[in-house]
C-alpha cells in the first residue's frame, strides 16, 4: 500500500492531498468530501472527488459515505504530519467542525487518531484517560452499553497501533465482545492471559448453571434444568467452563461454552487398568465418546510403547503408555475416510486399524505406515487384529451372507446367513473364531478347516457379547437374560454356566489362564466369576464410571472402559466444583428407597389461617427455596386435623389432596405423620395392629410417598414389621418414626436387625435435643466427652456406630430443637445439614437464602447426602469437625458453636491418614474460594460466630492460572 500511495502522489497529487486532509475522520460523507476539497484544494475539480471515491485507498464506499482502508489511512496520516504544523492543526479543526454533531463514539475515535498523531506525555495521559472512560461506560451501562460495544468493535481495530498497544484498549474490545456474546478479535500484542480474564469480569454477572452427571458424562444447562445441581459461574451472554476428568492421569481441561437457553452435554470416555484385587493401577480419560478402545497385554519399556489406544469420535487416535501418560497421537484422516477397529500388538509397539476398506499398520517407533489391501469380493473390512506373535495382521470381512477371517493366505468362513463381523472374537492363532450374527446367533468355528460351511456351528441364540482366552482354550458368551456361558475347547460337546449378571452384558473377557471371566453391563460394576464347574457368586468390583467394555490383562488383571465418571468444573473466576455421578450400588427393594437416602425433609403443618389450600397455592415458592420433600405433621389444636385420618369418618378432603397434587407437580415427595396412640388400643384388645395398618393403607392409596409414625413408646412385637411389609407392597415408600424420648442406643431397635428376620423403619429420629441444645448454648459442640458427662459429638459418634448392626440403609433423622434462640436454631439447622441421614427442618427456615443454598448443595453433592461421617477431634471444644467421604470425594464440615470468630488450623494429618501426601487445596463449597494445605503449612480457615462451612479436599493445582 505504501508503494501505491507514493506512486499515486506522483501521478495524481491532488487525490493524495485530498485524502490526507480526510485521514483524521472516522468516515467521510459526500458533503464533507466536497467541503474539504473546496477548503484545501480550491483550484481542483469535482473529478478529484470521484477518483478518490473509487480508488484503492477506500475500503468501502456506500451511497453517502466512504471508509478508508486502515493501512492506507495510517500512511496518509503520516504524510499529513510532514506538512507545516498550522496546516495540520487546520485539518484537525475542520474535521472537528464537520463532525460536531456526530455520535460521541465517532468523535472519540477521531480524538484518539489526533492524540496518536502528535505523541507527548500529555497525549499519553489523555489516551489513558479516554480509554478508561470508555471502559467504565461499557461496564456500567445497559442496552446503551451494548450499542456502544458494537461501535467500539467497529472503530477500535481501526485505531493505529500506538493506541491499540494500551492494555485498556484491548480490555475495551474484550468487554465489548463479551457484552455481545462474541469472541474478541485477534490481539497483535503479547499480553498475559489475566488481561482478557479481568476484562471479561468487568461486564460479567454471576449466573446460575445447572450441572447434571449423566451415565456418559456431564450436562450443563442455562438456565438450570429441573433437578440439576446449581453452580455459579461468571458470564453474560456466554459462560465459559473448563472441565477436567478426575480420573485422567494427565488432566487436560476441555473448554465448554454455554449460551443463554442452551444445554450442552460433554461425554467422557474412561479407561482404567485394575490389578487382580480390583485396585486401579492406571487411568485414562478423554472428552467425547470413543469409537474403539484397545489395550496391549504386555507393554515394553520404550517411550513409544503404548499400553492402550483410544479411537476418538473425530478420527484421532490417542496413545498412552505406562501410567496413563500420553505418548503420541495419530491425526485424523480426511472426513470421508472412516476409521474403525483398532488393534495393538502384544508389546504395544505396532498399531493397526481399518480405514475406508483398507487396513493400515503403523510402527509406533518410526511413525511409518503401510497399507494391507484386501479383495472387495469378501465384503466390507470391519475389523483387524494381530495374531499372537504380531507377525501378520488378520482382517475380518463382512459379506452379504458370511463373515470371513483372513490371516495371511488362509481364510476362515464363520457366520452364514445374517452377519455382523465387527462383533467377533478370535484366538491368537485364528484357529478358534466366534461371531455374533445380526439376529443374535453365536457362530463358532474350531480347527484349521477353511471355506467349509459345515465346520461352522450355531452355538446359542440371543447373544449380546462374546470373548475367550487368547489361546482359544475357552470361549465365553452372554445371553440377553444376563447369563454368562462358557465352553472349553477340550470339551466341545457341552456348555457350562459361569453365573448370571443383573443386567444385559455388554462386554466380556476371559482370563488368559481360562480360570475366570469378567463382565460389564453399562453400570458401575465389574463382575468376576471363577470357573469351577458350577455357578458361583461373582466378585463385584466397584467402578467410578459406567463400564461397557472389559479386556483381560496378563497377570490376572482387567482393563475396563466406559463413560462418565467424576469431573471437576472450573469457572473463569477460579471456582472449582466437583461433580460426582451416583455410582453407589443400588439397595434392594426391601431396603431404603433410593429417593430417601440422605433426603432433607421440610416440616409443614396445618395451622389456623395457613391450611392445606394455602400450602398448595404457595408450593411454587416452597419448591424455589430448595425444598424437595415435605413432612406433613399433625395439626396443632386440631385433633385429627383437616385431612388427617380419623376413625369412622371421611379420611380425606379436597384441601389435603390439592396440596399433595401441587407438591407432585413440582417434583416434591410427601411424607405424612400418622398418630399411632389410638391404634395401640386395638393391639392391646385384639392382639393385632389392624387399625394402624388400615390408616397407613388409606394414606398409601392416596399416593403419599411415606408415613411417619408418631408414638414415643413401645409399639409392641411385630407392629413395625407389619407396617413395613405393607409399605414394601406399594414399592418405593418410606417408613419413618419419631422416638424423640429415646436415646439412639434404645431407638436403634426400630430399624430391625441386619441379619435377623424382622424389618423396621428406614429412618428413626431419636433423642438428640438435650445434648445438642447444651452444646450450642455452652459453645462446646465440638468437645468429645464420654461417660456421664457425654457430649453431643461423642453421642453422635456412638450413634453412627450403632448403624452397623441395623438393617441395610438405616438412617438417623435429626430435628431442630425448640429451646434455642432464632440465631441458634439457624445454626443448629446448618449443623444438621452437615450430618448423614435425614434432617427434618421447619419449612420457615428455608426462607433464609443461606440455608436454602446449603440444602441444595447437600442434595447436589452425594458426599454430603450419602457419604460416611467421621467426627474429628481438633482440640477445639467450640468447633464440631466432621469428615464426610463418598468414593474419592472428601468434604470437611466445620461448625463454630461459639459467639466469636475462630481461626482453625487444619493439618494434612487431620484430613488423611497416609504419610507423604501431596499438597491439597480446600475448596469452599459455599463461595468457591480455595485454601492451600501442605506438609508444614496448615490451612487456616476462618469461621464466623455460629458459622458452618464446607470444604472439599482436592489435589493442589499445578499452576495458579485457571484462565485461558
Amino acid at each position: 500500500m505504501a508503494q501505491y500511495v507514493e506512486l499515486l502522489a506522483q501521478r495524481r497529487p491532488d487525490v493524495v492531498t485530498l485524502a490526507e486532509c480526510l485521514s483524521l475522520a472516522a468516515g467521510v460523507e459526500r458533503a464533507m468530501l466536497r467541503r474539504t476539497r473546496l477548503r484545501f484544494l480550491p483550484r481542483s475539480t469535482a473529478g478529484v472527488e470521484a477518483e478518490l471515491w473509487f480508488s484503492p485507498l477506500v475500503e468501502a464506499a456506500g451511497d453517502h459515505t466512504l471508509l478508508f482502508d486502515p493501512e492506507a489511512a495510517e500512511i496518509l496520516r503520516r504524510r499529513l504530519i510532514r506538512h507545516p504544523r498550522p496546516h495540520v492543526e487546520d485539518v484537525r479543526r475542520f474535521t472537528v467542525e464537520s463532525h460536531q454533531d456526530a455520535r460521541p463514539v465517532t468523535r472519540w475515535f477521531e480524538d484518539m487518531l489526533w492524540a496518536d498523531l502528535l505523541p507527548s506525555a500529555a497525549a499519553d495521559q489523555h489516551v489513558r484517560s479516554e480509554l478508561a472512560r470508555v471502559l467504565r461506560a461499557l461496564t456500567t451501562g445497559g442496552d446503551s452499553a451494548d450499542d456502544l460495544g458494537r461501535w467500539i468493535l467497529h472503530y477500535l481495530p481501526r485505531l493505529p497501533a500506538g493506541v491499540r498497544r494500551y492494555d485498556d484498549a484491548w480490555r475495551i474490545q474484550v468487554a465489548s465482545s463479551e457484552r455481545l456474546g462474541l469472541e474478541p478479535p485477534d490481539d497483535p500484542f503479547v499480553r498475559p492471559p489475566s488481561v482478557i480474564t479481568e476484562a471479561r469480569a468487568l461486564v460479567q454477572r454471576h449466573l446460575s448453571v445447572g450441572v447434571t452427571a449423566r451415565s456418559d458424562g456431564v450436562e450443563f444447562s442455562s438456565p438450570p434444568t429441573d433437578g440439576s445441581r446449581l453452580i455459579t459461574a461468571p458470564g453474560l451472554r456466554r459462560i465459559r467452563l473448563d472441565v477436567v476428568s478426575v480420573l485422567a492421569a494427565e488432566p487436560d481441561p476441555v473448554r465448554v461454552q454455554l449460551r443463554e437457553n442452551q444445554a450442552v452435554r460433554l461425554p467422557m470416555t474412561v479407561l482404567q487398568f485394575l490389578d487382580g484385587d480390583g485396585a486401579t493401577t492406571m487411568s485414562v480419560a478423554h472428552a467425547g465418546v470413543a469409537s474403539d478402545v484397545v489395550v496391549a497385554r504386555s507393554v515394553g519399556s520404550a517411550a513409544y510403547d503404548a499400553s492402550c489406544a483410544v479411537l476418538l469420535a473425530d478420527g484421532r487416535i490417542a496413545l498412552h503408555g505406562r501410567g496413563g501418560v500420553m505418548t503420541g497421537q495419530v491425526p485424523a484422516a480426511s472426513p470421508e475416510r472412516r476409521r474403525r477397529s483398532l488393534t495393538l500388538s502384544l508389546d504395544g509397539r505396532v498399531l493397526a486399524w481399518a480405514e475406508d476398506g483398507t487396513a493400515v499398520v503403523r510402527d509406533l517407533r518410526t511413525g511409518q505406515e503401510r497399507l494391507v489391501s484386501g479383495t472387495s469380493a469378501r465384503g466390507e473390512l470391519v475389523r483387524v487384529f494381530f495374531t499372537g506373535d504380531a507377525a501378520e495382521l488378520a482382517r475380518v470381512y463382512a459379506g452379504e451372507n458370511r463373515v470371513s477371517v483372513v490371516a495371511g493366505r488362509s481364510t476362515s468362513v464363520v457366520t452364514h446367513g445374517e452377519s455382523m463381523g465387527d462383533r467377533l472374537w478370535s484366538s491368537d492363532d485364528a484357529a478358534c473364531v466366534a461371531s455374533i450374527g445380526l439376529s443374535g446367533t453365536l457362530w463358532i468355528q474350531y480347527g484349521d478347516e477353511r471355506d467349509d460351511e459345515s465346520t461352522s456351528e450355531a452355538l446359542s441364540e440371543g447373544v449380546t457379547a462374546v470373548s475367550g482366552a487368547p489361546d482359544g482354550r475357552i470361549v465365553v458368551w452372554a445371553t440377553g437374560d444376563g447369563t454368562v456361558w462358557y465352553r472349553m475347547r477340550a470339551n466341545r460337546a457341552g456348555s457350562g454356566v459361569a453365573g448370571s449378571a443383573p443386567w444385559q452384558v455388554t462386554g466380556l473377557a476371559a482370563a488368559h489362564d481360562g480360570r475366570a471371566v469378567a463382565a460389564v453391563g453399562g453400570d458401575s460394576r465389574l463382575l468376576v466369576w471363577q470357573l469351577r464347574g458350577t455357578p458361583t457368586p461373582p466378585r463385584t468390583v466397584a467402578l467410578r464410571f459406567c463400564a461397557d467394555r472389559v479386556h483381560a490383562l496378563s497377570g490376572g488383571g482387567w482393563a475396563v472402559s466406559g463413560t462418565g465418571g467424576p469431573v471437576e468444573v472450573r469457572t473463569e473466576d477460579g471456582r472449582r466444583y466437583h461433580v460426582t455421578p451416583d455410582t453407589q450400588d443400588p439397595l434392594s427393594a426391601d431396603e431404603v428407597p433410593a429417593w430417601a437416602r440422605g433426603r432433607v425433609l421440610a416440616e409443614v403443618r396445618e395451622t389456623p389461617g395457613a391450611g392445606f389450600p394455602e400450602l398448595a397455592d404457595g408450593m411454587a415458592d416452597i419448591s424455589a427455596q430448595g425444598v424437595d420433600c415435605l413432612l406433613v405433621r399433625r395439626a396443632v389444636g386440631h385433633p385429627g386435623g383437616e385431612g388427617v385420618p380419623t376413625r369412622g369418618g371421611d379420611r380425606f378432603d379436597g384441601g389435603f389432596q390439592a396440596m399433595l397434587l401441587a407438591a407432585q407437580r413440582h417434583g416434591m415427595r410427601v411424607v405424612v405423620e400418622v398418630e399411632a396412640d389410638t391404634e395401640l388400643e386395638d393391639i392391646a384388645v385384639h392382639g393385632h395392629s389392624g387399625g394402624l395398618l388400615e390408616d397407613v393403607r388409606e394414606w398409601l392409596d392416596r399416593d403419599v410417598d411415606g408415613v411417619c409414625l408418631a408414638h414415643e413408646g413401645d409399639l409392641g412385637d411385630g407392629v413395625l414389621s407389619d407396617v413395613r411389609h405393607l409399605l414394601d407392597g406399594y414399592g418405593d415408600r418410606l417408613l419413618m418414626r419419631m422416638r424423640t424420648t429415646a436415646a439412639p442406643a434404645d431407638a436403634v431397635v426400630d430399624f430391625g436387625g441386619r441379619s435377623g428376620g424382622d424389618i423396621g423403619c428406614h429412618v428413626v429420629v431419636p433423642r438428640w435435643d438435650d445434648l445438642l441444645v447444651r452444646g450450642v448454648r455452652e459453645g462446646d459442640l465440638g468437645a468429645v466427652r464420654w461417660g456421664r458427662d457425654r457430649s453431643y459429638a461423642a453421642d453422635l459418634t456412638s450413634a453412627l456406630g450403632l448403624l452397623v448392626s441395623a438393617c441395610p440403609g438405616a438412617q438417623w433423622g435429626h430435628t431442630v430443637p425448640e429451646r434455642l434462640t432464632v440465631a441458634q436454631r439457624t445454626f443448629a439447622a446448618s449443623v444438621l445439614l452437615s450430618l448423614p441421614g435425614c434432617p427434618v427442618l421447619p419449612s420457615s427456615l428455608f426462607q433464609q437464602s443461606a440455608l436454602a443454598t446449603m440444602a441444595r448443595l447437600r442434595r447436589d453433592h452425594l458426599v454430603l447426602s450419602r457419604g460416611t461421617c467421621e467426627v474429628a477431634d481438633l482440640g477445639l471444644p467450640g468447633v464440631l469437625a466432621l469428615l464426610r467421604r463418598y468414593g474419592d470425594e472428601t468434604v470437611l464440615c466445620l461448625a463454630n458453636s461459639g459467639q466469636r470468630e475462630v481461626r482453625v488450623h487444619i493439618r494434612l494429618d487431620h484430613l488423611v491418614a497416609e504419610e507423604n501426601v501431596l499438597p491439597l487445596d480446600l475448596l469452599d463449597l459455599l463461595d468457591g474460594t480455595t485454601v492451600p494445605c501442605s506438609q508444614g503449612s496448615p490451612a487456616v480457615l476462618a469461621l464466623e460466630p455460629y458459622g458452618v462451612r464446607w470444604w472439599r479436599l482436592m489435589p493442589a493445582a499445578r499452576t495458579s492460572n485457571t484462565g485461558e
